[in-house]
């Protein structure tokens, strides 16, 4: 990693790192702040105390231009172990008494608009003599006398020093720690990120069996990673699935079309009369049929799968759509000897597409025609049940059934429990009747029949009018 910029993750921990050195930095500024000020009035008011402590002494008893009393007040306040300072001068700017003694090394540093001055002095009771620091008031007196009352500030400028020493500290700790912290996370980040394109590209050089890592801890990578591998798994998923359509589709036209060119190829050949013409010709267009039966199927379950299907739903009568089904399918039944049955009552309504359920009906009832036949008495029940929630439909035969392992299986597109592909049928008919029933917000079941046989059991939504 030569440039730690060049990655997101990076470049947001060091924002981060320094929004928190600038927090730090008012925090600790805040704090300096309301703490200076509040030193600065205590001292401002101990000053004023003092003060006023001498303008009352100084109006009461020296009334007259005598300044001996007052010196020897100041004198005996300067003696005091105390922070105050004082310094009396005469006209001529001569030291009378104080501790601090020498007025050419008084410097004043500051003057604020109110009076206040701050300035260095050399303390006459400390012994090292050292250059101090200090904030007062300065007053002339009648005569021309100068008293100055102050007190020192050494402690506030000690404390000033030592804060933005610990500010400039904490502020390079923070950004020390931050970039290195934010450097070993990139670094992990990284390596992450890493294995996900290194994955990445070899899934995209067409290798599908490959997943991405992902950690245990669950976070986010984690999950975006757990995601993509459920997305990869669908997508391989499909992708089979779709191999074995095609494969199967490539099976059910190739054998259609074999049998019509055969049959062609054969009269051709031969020197039939006009009835063998006709006879074949016939077949053809019953092979040719199945095609377009097999393409129209295609489309639909396409139709109904996309959601781009303009087909209306409205309010349909179960009992009605039960009777036409029977009609239309008894014929049929009584020609095979089986008996087609139904249980439905009245007053049952349902929200849908009254095409597409007629069809995913009819669908199921040729499958129990041609699947579920009984060498002894073949019977198949169309029926339809009200529950709290929903209305079930159910098509029911008495044949051997499917296998439980099966169920699933023969829900997909051309698929065909014979594995030689020879049985009568495309293998669309279950596929159809579950894209329908997902069409219509429902759900469906393959159950077994008792005491043998299989049931289709299908939820559908009420009609609010039901």
């Amino acid at each position: 990693m030569n440039n730690p910029f060049r990655l997101t993750s990076f470049r947001l921990i060091f924002i981060y790192t320094i929004l928190l050195s600038l927090s730090v930095s008012l925090v600790l500024f805040y704090l300096y702040w309301t703490t200076e000020r509040d030193l600065q009035v205590e001292s401002d008011n101990k000053i004023i105390q003092e003060v006023e402590q001498l303008r009352r002494a100084y109006t009461s008893r020296f009334r007259t231009k005598d300044i001996r009393s007052l010196a020897i007040a100041v004198d005996s306040k300067s003696k005091l172990p105390t922070a105050n300072l004082y310094m009396l001068l005469d006209l001529n700017e001569n030291f009378i008494t104080g501790n601090f003694n020498d007025p050419k090394e008084l410097t004043r540093v500051k003057t604020d608009e109110d009076g206040w001055i701050e300035f260095t002095y050399k303390n006459l009771n400390d012994d090292n003599k050292t250059l101090s620091y200090a904030r007062g008031r300065e007053f002339t007196l009648q005569g021309g006398y100068r008293l100055i009352i102050g007190r020192s500030i050494n402690n506030e400028i000690y404390l000033k020093e030592r804060f933005f020493l610990a500010l400039y500290g904490s502020v390079i700790l923070i950004l020390f720690l931050g970039i290195i912290g934010g450097y070993i996370l990139s670094r992990n980040f990284l390596n992450r990120i890493s294995a996900i394109n290194k994955t990445s590209e070899e899934i995209m050089n067409g290798d599908l069996t490959q997943r991405l890592p992902t950690s245990s801890g669950n976070d986010e990578l984690g999950k975006l990673s757990s995601n993509l591998n459920e997305m990869l798994d669908r997508i391989n998923k499909l992708m089979t699935s779709m191999r074995e359509v095609t494969d199967n589709l490539a099976h059910d036209l190739r054998t259609p079309l074999n049998k019509i060119r055969s049959n062609l190829e054969v009269t051709l050949m031969s020197d039939p009369e006009k009835n063998q013409y006709k006879k074949s010709i016939q077949e053809a267009i019953e092979e040719a049929d199945n095609l377009i039966k097999t393409f129209n199927s295609i489309l639909s379950i396409s139709k109904v799968d996309s959601g781009t299907s303009d087909l209306e739903k409205t309010s349909i009568d179960v009992k009605e759509l039960i009777d036409d089904l029977v009609d239309l399918y008894e014929p049929i039944t009584e020609g095979k000897n089986i008996l087609l049955k139904k249980d439905v009552k009245l007053g049952l309504k349902i929200l849908g597409n009254k095409n597409l359920l007629s069809q995913a009906l009819a669908n199921l009832i040729e499958n129990a025609i041609n699947y579920g036949v009984n060498e002894v008495e073949s019977v198949v029940v169309l029926g339809a049940k009200a529950n709290s929630d929903d209305i079930s439909i159910w098509v029911s035969d008495n044949g051997l059934g499917i296998k439980s392992s099966d169920k699933e299986k023969v829900l997909g597109r051309f698929t065909r429990l014979d594995s030689s592909r020879n049985t009568k049928g495309s293998g669309l008919g279950l596929n159809l009747v579950d894209s329908v029933v997902k069409f219509h917000r429902g759900k469906l079941k393959l159950l077994d029949a008792k005491p043998n046989g299989l049931l289709v059991l299908i939820d559908l939504p009420k009609s609010r009018s039901s």
